[in-house]
């Protein structure tokens, strides 16, 4: 037996534990960091960027996107009620995409979507699939995929609609973005991104309702002028795994 071996001694196996901390803690902040660039691409190109899109269309015109069929809509007239029904009036012959392009937005390439076809999504009408009165297949701007870190990756399809909701203990009529089946901790980034704290029961980023993952998302009923307004809550713990319809109230 080699009386000389030697083992670590405890300093060296306290150095070794605070390098393989200082390892981990590296490669978790920049996991961080990735998922927090993907959130923010996802509000900015996607979420958010619908919201602009609907404003601007409103600042030109002075009319609601998707407000009878002068605006895009299915309904004979406009009543000031975003109908909703995004993902049919987009490619309709008349329908949204044809009364934004006429007044100079192109959502085709205003919107960033990481799909071309339409995917079935729970009970969700399946999109048109095309941006595009010509019926090319060019990108599917009503929905998109994004990962949660508890969800997998997931898709979700964007909508607008009038919505009586209940925020802060207060009835509320308002124009909102809606997006479907959002992984909860996606969710929660978009409102730290827009109200600057999470809560889902205030501010202009709402959780509406909340599903089991995997296309179990059900639609609200749109326009919300005749329904009970929806009671916003907070959000559900991103760790069970679950999605969110949430919504984006618009400022108009």
């Amino acid at each position: 037996m080699n009386r000389n071996a030697k083992g670590f001694t405890l300093v060296e196996m306290a150095i070794v534990l605070v390098i393989i901390g200082i390892i981990l803690a590296g490669v978790m902040k920049g996991r961080d960091i990735v998922r927090g660039a993907q959130v923010k691409q996802f509000s900015q190109q996607f979420a958010q960027k619908w919201a602009t899109v609907a404003q601007t269309y409103y600042d030109k015109t002075g009319n609601l996107l998707i407000d009878g069929a002068e605006n895009g809509g299915s309904a004979a007239s406009a009543d000031g009620q975003i109908e909703g029904g995004l993902e049919l009036q987009i490619g309709a012959a008349g329908g949204a995409e044809e009364v934004l392009r006429a007044v100079g937005i192109t959502p085709c390439t205003l919107i960033k979507s990481k799909l071309t076809t339409p995917v079935t999504l729970g009970s969700l009408t399946q999109p048109v699939g095309h941006c595009d009165d010509s019926g090319t297949q060019t990108v599917n701007v009503v929905q998109t995929t994004i990962e949660g870190e508890y969800t997998g990756t997931q898709v979700v399809q964007v909508d607008l609609g009038t919505l009586a909701v209940t925020v802060s203990g207060q009835d509320l009529l308002r124009n909102f973005v809606i997006i479907y089946n959002c992984p909860t901790d996606v969710a929660q980034g978009l409102d730290t991104a827009i109200d600057g704290r999470v809560g889902g029961d205030t501010g202009s980023c709402v959780a509406l309702s909340v599903a089991a993952a995997g296309g179990t998302t059900a639609a609200l009923t749109i326009p919300g002028l005749a329904t009970a307004p929806i009671a916003t809550q907070p959000w559900d713990p991103a760790s069970n795994g679950n999605t969110q319809t949430l919504g984006i109230m618009m400022d108009y």
